[in-house]
């Protein structure tokens, strides 16, 4: 059956994959992210996160005078490409979040829908991930709706007297007009009270690193991070907090940590960007991009982590 599908759906594609993997300027991103409530349509591209994949979650900020505008306890949010609508989700509020120029609005996916290419072709990529126990119709449906806007991968540094962790996550927003950082890290990651306790984090693009590199990165991340001086690149030290930055980076923030939720499997952490650091023009950072709408699309692939 799983080969019957490739053949008749995706005969051209090499392998089936959640992700294609992209190295992107940001001005290369062709996809847009909108906000609806009646008759608004507030674009949302550079203003919404993901936070947790279980529960599904999203963050939106909003600035103040655009808030005024809509009731927020239930909005659509749309993926588009040009005039093309290639999914939309249906949300609830969870809770609002008052920051210095408006509120981040944390909320809850309801619903989802999805329109890249055809009916058939989007049943055939569910049923072929239907595969492994670990899937369900609706999380297949919500990935490849929330990445059918390329996600930015990026690496995350800390470091202690006695510990450090240098890993790769996607799930991470920044809001530009309030200095603020999105995060959302597993709560199964050892490193994640340690942030919490210490209120610090780096955050790193990823601009000139291979994609095997970040795949190792990630591998044993969670629990057992490997030593520093057996990595397989080069780091600096952070300006303010001497924390490991990886030579392959283009630019680095280092965050202190205001505020944090547990939304379910992720934990939401809120950071105040206190360093932007710039070591190279125009850095570029690796992008995850759902495998539908990356059929349809002129992004180069580089490979697939998953």
């Amino acid at each position: 059956m799983a080969g019957l599908i490739k053949n008749i759906f995706f005969k051209r594609v090499q392998k089936i994959r959640t992700f294609y993997i992209s190295r992107l300027d940001p001005n290369q991103v062709e996809e847009e992210v909108f906000l609806t409530k009646n008759d608004h349509e507030l674009n949302i591209t550079a203003h919404h996160g993901m936070i947790c994949l279980d529960p599904f979650c999203i963050a939106v900020w909003l600035p103040a005078a655009q808030l005024e505008l809509i009731d927020p306890q239930t909005v659509n949010i749309q993926f588009k490409k040009g005039s093309r609508l290639n999914a939309s989700l249906e949300t609830s509020l969870i809770e609002k979040v008052p920051t210095e120029k408006g509120t981040l609005l944390l909320y809850k996916i309801e619903k989802v829908k999805n329109y890249q290419l055809s009916l058939m072709h989007r049943l055939a990529l569910f049923a072929w991930f239907l595969r492994s126990k670990g899937n369900t119709y609706y999380s297949r449906k919500v990935i490849s709706a929330l990445y059918s806007y390329p996600r930015k991968i990026i690496i995350v540094s800390y470091k202690d007297e006695a510990y450090s962790n240098v890993f790769p996550m996607d799930i991470q927003g920044y809001i530009a007009e309030e200095e603020l950082y999105i995060l959302g890290l597993r709560t199964t990651n050892v490193t994640l009270n340690k942030i919490l306790e210490a209120k610090k984090v780096v955050v790193c693009d990823t601009d000139s690193v291979d994609i095997d590199t970040v795949y190792n990165l990630g591998k044993h991340s969670s629990k057992a991070p490997a030593a520093i001086h057996t990595l397989p690149f080069g780091t600096i030290e952070s300006e303010l907090f001497h924390f490991p930055v990886p030579d392959f980076t283009g630019s680095y923030k280092e965050i202190e940590i205001i505020m944090n939720k547990k939304m379910g499997y992720h934990m939401l952490m809120l950071g105040k960007v206190l360093n932007d650091k710039k070591i190279k023009p125009n850095p570029s950072s690796l992008y995850h991009i759902g495998f539908l709408q990356f059929q349809k699309g002129n992004y180069k692939s580089i490979d697939g982590l998953f």
